[in-house]
């Protein structure tokens, strides 16, 4: 892999959290009238769940986890690679390039899907917490029904694309010494046969112990620690909810909130009817 080559599109082994994971407040913060300013709203109304989804985000790329990716030549390489293995291991025949590209697109699909529902049911969240707030008695109970803790939790859940793992362990195995290739192999194979199995993408990972340092070895870990602190995000996540709606409601009694909320629900309104059009 020369030191000038670039990923193509798809070829990250994680999505793009922390853009998805800000995408609602992002929204938030570009909504404007005569009459509210959503970046001023954001500071002042939903602070807590943006500081949280922020945190996340920023721990998610110190983890360089979108360094994590093929060059534009890696596929073609891996797929050579694994062509050699496949005499040795049978079950590597089923990987080829369509069933990676469909590997690659299914999973793009799911993630972007999920990040989309997410943007979707904070925004929701919010405009229920501002209904709420704005006129009680027209909220019945039990009508609240945005859950953005279980959609950003299925975004979370979508972020890693085994198929680019998959291209990227090969690649590097293929530039280790000859003799220590084969410590490796089941890691492969691990990967290859839970392509489609998303509750197994872990274990060839968590399997994986090797006796001295080498690159490919601080890939896989590399790989297994990010998804190790994604399932520690999915827990804080499951809080927005909770934070917007009672951020909402303590700082409601502020004096000329009402006419802040008003604007926001109407600016709010629109953009859902935009998105859910």
């Amino acid at each position: 892999m020369s030191a000038s080559a670039t990923p193509k599109q798809g070829d990250h082994v994680f999505n793009a959290v922390e853009t998805a994971i800000l995408a609602p407040f992002e929204t938030i913060r570009s909504l404007r009238s005569g009459l509210a300013d959503g970046n001023h709203f954001l500071y002042d109304y939903l602070l807590h769940g943006y500081s949280i989804a922020k945190n996340i985000g920023d721990a998610f790329t110190e983890l360089a986890a979108r360094g994590l990716s093929a060059s534009a030549g890696a596929e073609h390489e891996a797929l050579r690679e694994i062509g050699k293995l496949s005499a040795q291991y049978p079950v590597l025949c089923r990987v080829n390039a369509p069933a990676l590209r469909d590997i690659h697109l299914q999973n793009a699909s799911r993630f972007g899907s999920a990040a989309r529902r997410f943007e979707v049911e904070l925004l929701k969240t919010v405009q229920q917490a501002l209904e709420s707030a704005v006129a009680p008695r027209a909220i019945r109970a039990g009508a609240e029904t945005a859950v953005p803790g279980i959609a950003c939790q299925q975004m979370l859940a979508a972020a890693y694309d085994p198929g680019s793992a998959l291209i990227v362990v090969v690649d590097r195995m293929s530039a280790e010494a000859a003799p220590a290739q084969s410590a490796f192999h089941p890691v492969i194979l691990g990967i290859a046969q839970t392509l489609d199995r998303p509750a197994m993408w872990r274990s060839p990972l968590e399997a994986f112990r090797e006796s001295r340092p080498t690159a490919t070895g601080a890939v896989i870990r590399k790989i297994r620690d990010v998804l190790a602190r994604i399932e520690a995000f999915k827990a804080q996540t499951s809080v927005f909810a909770a934070l917007v709606k009672n951020e909402i409601a303590q700082k409601g009694r502020s004096p000329g909130s009402g006419e802040t909320f008003g604007a926001m629900l109407h600016l709010l309104h629109a953009r859902l009817t935009q998105m859910q059009g």
